[in-house]
């Protein structure tokens, strides 16, 4: 005998709405003391075990919304690349501070006992099987919010589509779609000195395949003839202060490698909407204005890498003045960390992925230019040159010998990576990074090899000859390929959250988790992914 899910709340739905009611049924309700089970997670963690008793219909009607508010949070206080600011005063782009949108996932089940006073015995929901809870809800999202009440609890009628900005808006005035997270008139009066926001949804709304994608905001401001004066336009990208994009050569679809579609950090997003955020742009005698994202990607893309771009012919005028190398620490257990910078001499936006509990050094950086949405501890090591716009020749191998041996290095850390420098036997600059546990075997000058990083143990085996082939031009390790890349296809079979781990194309140790009977597509190298999953090679990243 099993569950069925008969109705189920929006996948991104306000948690001060319709309540976020799950209907189920079962056959066997006719059974001594039957009641449903389930089990309530948040953000993968199992928060609430509750029960409920059969109505008139033998149907179990239970609204998690009591439970999934104390989760969530909608405090004044946003972000702006990364630094608190006060949430009326976002301008163009904010993100919320705090937790305004969370995950759930339900597991139903039941209990019954074969006699008036027999012994209650727990089913899984799916067949005959005895066990906690297994029949999945899948993922849900709910963010912190009011929009509408019913009190038709197993017919809740709240609809999320009108909100979701993708393709055209439906209808000429008013629209009845692509519309902001309000139901406030369109024309609003305003005194000149009143800050105001709009939120609205962004990103991948339920972890699978519904997308908002709000690329950018345009103003047009008018004179009291109600003639155009100026337009301005900020794009949703991570140095305006919303995001997850970090600038507008990517788009939404293509980016789920980077950030995970089951990421909530960036489903809300506000956007500055009143005379006061707007008082840097405004004309002085623009009298009236409107506000309007837009945005819909229509093209063919495939998931990007999370890499730096190769280093481009740098510019003959210094981007930035001072510049500094940086240690920068990521201090959490469990999350992945995305950092961006501006590289010194060259202007151009970088990203690295920091793991968890891991340092990352960043060699040269324009003082300033760093931007991360997590709690990082960052530390100056010293100043830096910028690089020179002349582009830095070929190694050129040099005659002059050295004393050649055979070593072996292991890092023995268990978190973070060891990076390995030394000079080949024919005098070539060489640099190997190596995830925890791992180890190479390879030949070096004596005295040339330095390992940082992480612990290691480095053993001397002695002679070892050079190798007679011309030596190759050195490839830097951060650069394309670290390893064969493929796309794989991850699914979670089992009712419950199950993690898993790989290596992604660069050598950094990833790590995630998917919500019963969930999937997602990751780029990694081959033979790297590992865990409780069902693991399918699908193509060429």
């Amino acid at each position: 005998m099993s569950i069925n899910i008969i109705d189920t709340p929006e996948a991104f739905q306000p948690i001060y709405s319709d309540g976020l009611f799950f209907t189920v049924s079962a056959d066997t309700t006719n059974t001594y003391k039957f009641r449903y089970v389930y089990d309530v997670y948040v953000n993968n963690e199992l928060v609430f075990e509750g029960k409920s008793t059969p109505n008139p219909y033998s149907l179990g009607v239970i609204d998690v919304s009591r439970i999934i508010k104390t989760y969530a949070e909608n405090i004044p206080i946003s972000s702006y690349n990364g630094t608190p600011i006060f949430t009326h005063q976002t301008f163009p782009f904010s993100k919320p501070y705090s937790d305004e949108t969370i995950s759930y996932q339900v597991n139903f089940g039941y209990e019954y006992s074969n006699s008036p006073n027999g012994n209650i015995t727990g089913f899984t929901g799916n067949g005959n099987d005895v066990g906690p809870p297994t029949k999945t809800s899948g993922l849900y999202k709910a963010f912190y919010s009011t929009m509408g009440v019913n009190g038709r609890a197993t017919q809740q009628d709240f609809d999320i589509s009108p909100f979701v900005l993708s393709g055209n808006p439906v209808g000429t005035y008013p629209t009845t779609s692509g519309l902001f997270l309000t139901n406030s008139p369109r024309i609003r009066d305003i005194q000149s000195d009143e800050y105001y926001t709009l939120g609205f949804t962004n990103y991948y709304l339920d972890g699978l395949s519904v997308v908002s994608e709000p690329y950018y905001v345009e103003y047009n401001f008018y004179d009291d003839g109600g003639s155009l004066i100026d337009t301005k336009q900020y794009m949703n990208i991570l140095l305006n202060g919303g995001g997850p994009l970090p600038d507008c050569s990517v788009v939404y679809p293509s980016y789920y490698y980077m950030v995970s579609t089951g990421n909530t950090d960036w489903n809300t997003l506000y956007v500055g909407a009143g005379p006061k955020n707007l008082e840097s742009i405004m004309p002085a005698n623009a009298v009236q204005y409107t506000v309007q994202l837009f945005g819909k990607f229509t093209g063919e893309t495939s998931p990007i890498n999370p890499t730096p771009t190769p280093t481009p012919t740098p510019s003959p005028t210094p981007p930035c003045g001072t510049c500094y190398t940086y240690d920068v620490t990521n201090p959490s257990l469990t999350t992945n960390a995305n950092l961006y910078y501006i590289e010194c001499g060259y202007g151009v936006t970088r990203n690295i992925v920091i793991p968890p509990n891991s340092i990352a050094r960043i060699d040269c950086a324009c003082e300033g230019s760093l931007i991360y949405e997590a709690y990082l501890i960052v530390e100056i090591v010293s100043s830096c040159v910028e690089a020179s716009p002349t582009p830095t020749p070929t190694t050129t191998p040099t005659p002059t010998p050295c004393v050649c041996n055979s070593y072996t290095i292991t890092n023995t850390g268990l978190e973070a990576q060891l990076t390995v420098d030394y000079l080949d036997c024919n005098r070539v600059q060489q640099q190997i990074i190596l995830n925890p546990g791992l180890g190479v075997s390879f030949c070096a000058c004596s005295s040339s090899i330095s390992a940082t990083g992480s612990s290691y143990d480095l053993t001397d085996f002695g002679s070892c000859s050079p190798t007679p082939s011309a030596t190759p031009t050195p490839t830097p390790s951060s650069t394309p390929p670290y390893c064969e890349c493929v796309q794989y296809l991850v699914e979670n079979e089992d009712p419950f959250f199950q993690s898993f781990s790989y290596t992604d194309c660069y050598g950094v140790v990833q790590s995630n988790s998917l919500a019963g009977f969930q999937s997602e597509f990751v780029c990694a190298c081959r033979d790297s992914v590992s865990g409780s999953v069902v693991i399918s090679e699908v193509g060429v990243c």
